[in-house]
């Protein structure tokens, strides 16, 4: 996985530190967009299609493909968008990296996107909308080849944890950096198959509010990236990626006077906020006395104020930058102090399901090529791709972890189903009223002379 290909060096300050980043995925598209116009280009001129028009026509569809599959991922992964606001979903929508996005909404919207370029567009070049389809039949597999890359690239779109005999077959099992990953929300926060830094810690002691709140390793997993960094259960965690592993306190509860009571105890021990609102203040320091005796004041202060603690550990791991896979900490063992190697926490053995796809799809591409010469009728290459892909991501779709919405299906099995239905209906549809190739290939047989001359007095 590699969210970040490479950084632009410019405008530093807007995209610290390194630059202007170059996301995997969005590198994937690119260049889906650009392979597929060209080669479509070609492949539309063989059906009368101008190269400017199928170019405006590969922009109409690959832009609200992006915007039904952006909105598909909304709908069903909701709980992952809690700001239902407009506004929020709207920052939501193009935060494409954050989630991902689904093929079938690309589908219905690349749907509508060519019913829209049809009407507008198509119907006045005379150019047989069931040609077009043969035509871009291998386009879509190829797309859909490359954009998996892209998704593997994100660390979406993994598939289930991998059983013990599988994880040594190749693409038998894939490891993603733990932090950076999309796989963190559900594989920490939901499924509970590990934690966020890839090692546990021992739970903070909410009855004693005294107890030191920075990270205390409890257990490491034998083998991982963190034994091999040094890493042991005891370690009291002190500095993290060469920063302070700092107290961040939070006080909640605040009306307008304890706000400025609270605000006035820390201003006489040296402390400044780092975040003020209505009923909350937050600051933090770097080192355990000074948490104490600002908490201990602010107690006796605000005996009926909620002062809850974490450390920066907890926040970095919570929100941690794109790009970055490398966590280096500094531990207190005893009396010790020690700077430990960086290591990348890494997740456990997760079917490759991205890749899975993508040579799946390429194997399609191909045979969409090679039967294009022996197609029956117009239209039927779409058909085959439509049957293809159904049943392959109705099978690819049981290895990955999905909420089910009926029937023990996932919606993505459940749009399999359609789309096979579909297929099956489009084909009958054109069996029936497109005129067949193979007929016409065929070569009239030979005719023995007129009616009745042969064998007339044998």
């Amino acid at each position: 996985m590699r969210q970040i290909l490479f950084t632009i060096p410019l405008f530093k300050e807007t995209f610290p530190p390194d630059g202007i980043p170059v996301y995997g995925f969005g590198a994937m598209l690119f260049i889906t967009f650009i392979v597929v116009t060209m080669w479509g280009t070609a492949r539309a001129k063989r059906i009368g299609m101008p190269p400017t028009r199928f170019q405006d026509f590969t922009i109409w569809v690959f832009i609200s493909g992006i915007i039904g599959a952006r909105i598909l991922y909304m709908i069903q992964y909701a709980n992952q968008f809690p700001d239902t606001s407009i506004l929020g979903l709207i920052g939501a929508f193009f935060k494409i990296w954050e989630g991902g996005i689904i093929f079938y909404g690309s589908a219905l919207g690349g749907a509508i996107g060519y019913g829209l370029f049809y009407w507008f567009v198509l119907r006045r070049l005379n150019v047989s909308g069931w040609q077009l389809a043969d035509a871009v039949a291998p386009l879509l597999a190829l797309g859909l080849a490359i954009g998996r890359i892209g998704c593997y690239l994100n660390g979406c779109c993994w598939g289930q944890v991998v059983c013990e005999p599988c994880s040594v077959v190749p693409l038998g099992a894939a490891h993603f950096p733990l932090l950076p990953a999309h796989a963190r929300g559900l594989l920490v926060g939901e499924e509970y198959l590990q934690t966020s830094t890839g090692f546990a810690l021992v739970p903070r002691d909410r009855s004693n509010p005294y107890a030191d709140p920075r990270s205390l390793v409890l257990s490491v997993e034998k083998g991982s990236p963190a034994e091999q960094a040094g890493l042991q259960a005891g370690d009291r965690i002190i500095a993290v990626n060469g920063q302070p592993n700092v107290i961040i306190v939070d006080v909640t509860g605040l009306d307008y006077h304890q706000l400025t009571t609270a605000e006035t105890v820390l201003n006489q021990l040296g402390i400044a906020p780092s975040d003020r609102s209505e009923a909350r203040l937050r600051f933090s320091v770097a080192d355990l006395p000074t948490y104490l005796k600002a908490r201990r004041e602010l107690m006796e202060a605000l005996p009926t104020v909620i002062i809850t603690a974490i450390d920066r550990l907890d926040e970095l791991a919570r929100d941690w930058p794109r790009g970055r896979a490398q966590l280096q900490l500094a531990v207190e063992r005893g009396d010790q102090k020690l700077d430990l190697p960086s290591f990348a926490p890494r997740t456990v053995g997760l079917y490759p399901t991205q890749l899975y796809e993508t040579i799946s799809m390429v194997l399609v591409m191909l045979f969409l090529l090679a039967y294009y010469p022996f197609r029956r009728h117009d239209g039927q290459l779409l058909v085959i791709l439509m049957v293809m892909y159904a049943i392959h991501r109705f099978i690819n779709e049981s290895l990955r972890i999905e909420p089910t919405v009926g029937w023990g299906l996932t919606l993505s099995q459940w749009g399999s189903v359609i789309i096979f239905v579909m297929a099956l209906g489009i084909e009958i549809y054109l069996w029936r009223v497109m005129p067949s190739r193979w007929v016409s290939s065929r070569s009239p047989a030979p005719t023995s002379g007129p009616a009745g001359s042969v064998g007339s007095g044998s």
